[in-house]
């Protein structure tokens, strides 16, 4: 559940279990359209904690969608009413009322956002930015929802911490249910920096990914915990020569703190970063946004 900042605004939190996400968006490359899903009953007891004044009929919900200069905001209804798309017993079905054009926008680079408004216009409620899912049509939903992917970790606005940005997890007091996490400091606007400057992206993102692999590789009695043991499973994948239980039990049987960084473990972890990087293309972007840099410094 998301925590709640000094301003009573509500925030949404995507990026956890599939029967507790607030919301799930997917973009078709194809078809050049997103479908949202959102979990109406999870969002009105967020916000009604917080608001208990709430007006359903009154309070309306945008999708805000952008990449870099672009925006667009499309009205969802209200609460009371609102527009989202649906999946019940394999069956995937799409609400017309939703303007879900993309327009020229690139699709592989969108994010969204959710925001809930009184009727004086006041926020009551926001999400994280958002990456959806990538498909290619929109029946490609149906396995997505079915198999019940999870991402590596998730993505949170944060109100305590002191630094731009760190790394921990949420459900730290249950060792079935910890989700790692990337906090990004609320006062800051790095998170929103990050969507335009890619750069920037993958110096936090390739930092992140190999400190929480490493804290979750030295974590005990986490067997039941999906979130960890997929993080675990995919670094497995992207070393041929490492098994995740080797590494462990290197880490189990150190009795100096240098061994924590043993070149064994370093070299594991660096090849799950790089696997990582390659798959979301990050070091592409990388290269590209600093070719334009370059372009801009000689014009």
């Amino acid at each position: 559940m998301g925590k709640y900042n000094y301003t009573k605004r509500v925030e949404l939190f995507w990026d956890i279990e599939d029967d507790q996400r607030d919301v799930f968006i997917a973009v078709s490359s194809l078809e050049r359209e997103f479908y949202i899903i959102l979990n109406l009953k999870s969002v009105l007891e967020k916000i009604r904690k917080n608001h208990s004044k709430l007006n359903e009929q009154t309070s309306k919900i945008y999708c805000e969608i952008y990449r870099g200069a672009f925006r667009k905001e499309v009205q969802l209804g209200t609460l009371g009413e609102a527009f989202f798309d649906s999946f019940s017993n394999s069956n995937f079905q799409v609400d017309d009322r939703i303007d879900r054009s993309l327009d020229e926008i690139d699709v592989n680079r969108v994010s969204f956002r959710i925001i809930i408004t009184n009727k004086n216009n006041q926020i009551l409620a926001s999400s994280n930015s958002i990456k959806p899912f990538n498909i290619g049509k929109k029946e490609e939903i149906k396995k997505i929802r079915k198999n019940r992917e999870l991402p590596l970790f998730a993505t949170k606005i944060s109100d305590e911490i002191q630094h731009p940005w760190d790394v921990g997890f949420e459900n730290d007091s249950d060792k079935a249910k910890m989700i790692p996490v990337i906090y990004f400091n609320s006062k800051l606007d790095i998170a929103s920096e990050c969507e335009t400057d890619d750069r920037l992206t993958v110096v936090i993102f390739s930092y992140a990914f190999k400190e929480l692999l490493r804290r979750c590789l030295i974590l005990s009695d986490v067997e039941e915990n999906k979130h960890i043991q997929e993080f675990l499973k995919f670094a497995e994948k992207a070393n041929s020569n490492f098994k995740v239980e080797e590494i462990q039990q290197q880490l189990a049987t150190s009795t100096e703190n240098e061994e924590i960084y043993s070149n064994d473990i370093e070299l594991f972890i660096n090849n799950a970063v790089e696997k990582y990087l390659e798959q979301f293309q990050l070091l592409k972007k990388y290269e590209s946004a600093r070719q334009n840099l370059n372009i801009q410094n000689e014009d």
